[in-house]
């Protein structure tokens, strides 16, 4: 995969983003891992300039930048004062997320109107805001099958105008099928308390300013890109794993990165910078 030079110099000058660039081979296929799922590479992408006096910039953000993806992570925290569902017994609770084409499941905890799951279900990627909501539904896990206990809603227009990575904390309270609240055993009303966080991805192409930043005369450029991790790579070798390395070429130039031994998911602890060429002009 590649990102093009003249759209990297489109970025407002010292902004940093995160860019996550799907692999292909050499006939432009995806290439899928040793695990069965598309290889990918992490790195954030900068642009740095030189000249003689300091420019101040404005740093304006958009709601959404070309080939930008979007997922709301949730947090399954608890529940509180569930029905009794079965004649023997207590509750054996799990839930169940639905959004958008997504549906997500928790564990089931045996024996307890009170669950706590604490476990994290992210959704889709995806490239706009959805319609509708996403419904949480509680279950009661017996031997039957499952037997529903009651669900929550909360509008996807809510959840996508969140802060970028910024977890809230919810609690929803759960009906049944006639829009009623269900009524735990300890005669309380159900409730489900969730944490929700919205997450950002750039896919291909650096999200871009539609005007590159005027230069001034005797300045110079160049793209400073922070190399974090790949994910999901392919077995090369008869025997062992893989040793990857990333290269990155500017104007036929090679630029390369340190060596992970051993590994289809290499992390370059703490970000490993790499520098291009200064250049004169755009492009």
């Amino acid at each position: 995969s590649g990102v093009e030079g003249g759209v990297v110099h489109l970025r407002k000058v010292g902004e940093e983003s995160e860019v996550t660039l799907e692999l292909v081979d050499g006939e432009g296929k995806a290439v899928i891992g040793e695990d069965g799922q598309g290889a990918e590479v992490v790195f954030r992408v900068g642009v740095e300039r030189s000249f003689g006096a300091a420019l101040d910039c404005l740093d304006e953000e958009e709601a959404w930048v070309a080939n930008e993806r979007r997922r709301v992570v949730v947090t399954v925290v608890s529940a509180s004062h569930l029905p009794k569902k079965d004649m023997m017994g207590s509750c054996d609770p799990y839930a169940v997320l639905e959004m958008d084409g997504t549906e997500q499941k928790t564990r089931v905890i045996k024996g307890t109107y009170e669950p706590e799951w604490n476990q994290v279900l992210p959704m889709g990627w995806a490239g706009k805001s959805p319609e509708g909501s996403m419904r949480i539904t509680l279950y009661d896990d017996d031997l039957t099958g499952k037997d529903e206990i009651g669900s929550a809603e909360l509008e996807c227009s809510v959840l996508f105008r969140q802060r970028m990575d910024e977890e809230r904390e919810v609690v929803l309270g759960v009906n049944d099928k006639k829009g009623a609240p269900v009524v735990g055993k300890d005669k309380q009303e159900s409730v489900v308390k969730l944490r929700v966080k919205l997450e950002s991805k750039v896919l291909g192409l650096v999200a871009a300013e539609s005007e590159q930043e005027a230069w001034v005369p005797a300045e110079k450029r160049r793209i400073v890109a922070t190399l974090l991790r790949a994910m999901h790579l392919p077995k090369k070798d008869m025997l062992g794993k893989v040793d990857p390395l990333v290269v990155f070429e500017q104007q036929g130039k090679e630029f390369k990165s340190s060596v992970k031994k051993s590994t289809y998911d290499p992390e370059w602890d703490g970000g490993e910078r790499i520098e291009l060429d200064w250049v004169e002009s755009e492009g």
